[in-house]
């Protein structure tokens, strides 16, 4: 997501500046009854509700849907009043299913503050846009387009009887949001957002400044990063950056020499024909033929890249393909369209996309920036493709302006990113004057599976309970590195 949107007409300036910010002075208070629940990976009792809003937050007619919400109530005996929310990824992530793996690294502040996970409008239970855009009974259907245009047509007939498509925008969202926050009852809050979640964040601290006391966000996606123009570009960086780090290892350099050459002839065999791969998908007994291109190949590589542990067996899966053995690799490719692409709110991703991304991505710019990469430009091609068949949303066009606030902000952000780089944080803290960007040496968009990780729940914990980036010590995070690279798959 970079560059700068354009304008987009006064219809839109007027449409946005009903759409969005604060509710109107006659709006009443919003009802929010919460009952226990268990939520299943969590131990002990939680908070759940449904807040219902209208899906036309501007006319505050017709259809109302509702907005899935959790509470982790504090698990200390002194609460304080600001609770910390947690904005999920994607876009198309549900914050609430995301609970049961945010809990832990949340753990030392939940001690002295509640906890909320709200669904964004169209994921999860609030009123989700979800989509089937491939056949679980057809292996080789995962691994054909990343947005099937048949599939994608379908998709839309299926949402629009349930959904105005054009109203699950960020701006949109973050209004229903602070909705939950005053039904609630919580003055201040805490936000936490990762990937997407932290864009997210940003559009709330923007519409909703006087209710934020502090503001986290790991791997930032800004408001004028267009996704997916770079992402050839970070993807290369990171792909190379852990190559570079494999070649330094003695034991990596010598069970994968030359792996960068090897990257390349990789690269240039996919590009001249597709390999034909037989494998066992995991938990199958039946063995699987199955063909595998250029685009699904560097696909995987890139999902691979988003975490450390995974990025310790690209140079292993790219030695292997080298040889002409594409079985770890097809696996991989297999593995993430089945449990990343396939999972989520994919419609709520094109109705975010589509409006705020690819509308000002020139396609030329997409495809220079796919020149000599490893990834190229097809996302941009399959994304362009899908989002002529969706619903278009307005926005402001002055959504893509950073985003300027002097509430304290802490940033995190891995060293070989390949989706969010560290640029992008030293971009927003730009504007961001209470801000600290702390890069973390051989990080991903996550940090699992790195040692030393313990530092960075530290730095949250500290950072939210002194609501300050001041005199914050960040010498722990030099201790944070890999464990090295995987020599099996």
């Amino acid at each position: 997501m970079t560059k700068t949107h354009r304008f987009v007409g006064l219809v839109t300036l007027l449409f946005a500046s009903i759409q969005v910010g604060a509710r109107r002075p006659d709006t009443p208070k919003p009802s929010l009854e919460l009952k226990t629940c268990q939520v299943r990976g969590i131990k002990g009792d939680a908070k759940c509700g449904t807040l219902e809003v209208f899906e036309n937050r501007a006319t505050r007619k017709g259809r109302k849907i509702p907005i899935n919400v959790v509470v982790l109530p504090a698990t200390g005996s002194k609460r304080e009043p600001d609770a910390l929310f947690y904005f999920a990824g994607g876009p198309g992530s549900a914050a609430t299913e995301d609970a049961p793996g945010i809990v832990d690294i949340l753990a030392r502040i939940r001690e002295h503050r509640d906890l909320v996970f709200v669904d964004q409008r169209g994921t999860g239970q609030s009123n989700p846009l979800n989509c089937d855009l491939f056949n679980p009974a057809d292996t080789q259907s995962f691994l054909g387009s990343f947005f099937p245009v048949d599939d994608i047509r379908k998709c839309r007939e299926q949402l629009e009887p349930k959904a105005d498509l054009t109203l699950y925008t960020t701006t949109i969202a973050m209004d229903d949001l602070d909705d939950v926050r005053a039904a609630l009852g919580y003055e201040q809050i805490n936000l936490y957002g990762a990937s997407y979640g932290t864009r997210a964040a940003l559009v709330y601290l923007r519409q909703h400044p006087k209710h934020v006391r502090t503001v986290m966000l790991h791997g930032v996606a800004p408001t004028n990063q267009l996704m997916p123009l770079n992402f050839p570009q970070d993807t290369e960086r990171a792909l190379q950056g852990v190559l570079s780090e494999c070649e330094a290892d003695e034991t990596c350099s010598k069970a994968f020499p030359q792996v960068k050459a090897a990257a390349r002839r990789v690269l240039e065999q996919l590009l001249q024909s597709p390999a034909q791969v037989e494998i066992q998908p995991r938990g199958s007994k039946n063995l699987v033929k199955l063909t595998l291109n250029r685009n699904l190949a560097a696909e995987a590589i890139r999902y691979m890249l988003y975490s450390p542990g995974g990025a310790s067996r690209v140079p292993f899966v790219i030695h292997n393909a080298a040889a002409g053995n594409y079985g770890p690799l097809a696996q991989a490719a297999l593995h993430f369209r089945r449990n990343l692409v396939a999972t989520g709110s994919n419609g709520m991703y094109l109705s975010i996309t589509c409006a705020e991304d690819l509308p000002w991505i020139k396609p030329e710019e997409a495809a220079k920036l796919g020149e000599n990469t490893f990834l190229g430009d097809y996302r941009y091609r399959e994304q362009h493709e899908a989002c002529a068949l969706w619903p278009r949303a307005k926005i402001d066009s002055k959504y893509a302006e950073p985003v300027r606030s002097n509430k304290p902000v802490l940033i995190m952000t891995g060293e070989w990113d390949p989706v969010t780089p560290p640029a992008h944080g030293d971009a927003v803290a730009k504007t961001l004057p209470n801000s600290l960007h702390v890069v973390v040496n051989d990080g991903a968009h996550g940090l699992s599976g790195l040692n030393g990780i313990e530092c960075r729940d530290r730095l949250m914990t500290e950072f939210v309970e002194r609501g300050s980036v001041k005199g914050l010590d960040t010498t722990c995070v030099k201790n944070i590195k890999r464990s090295g690279f995987a020599l099996k798959f």
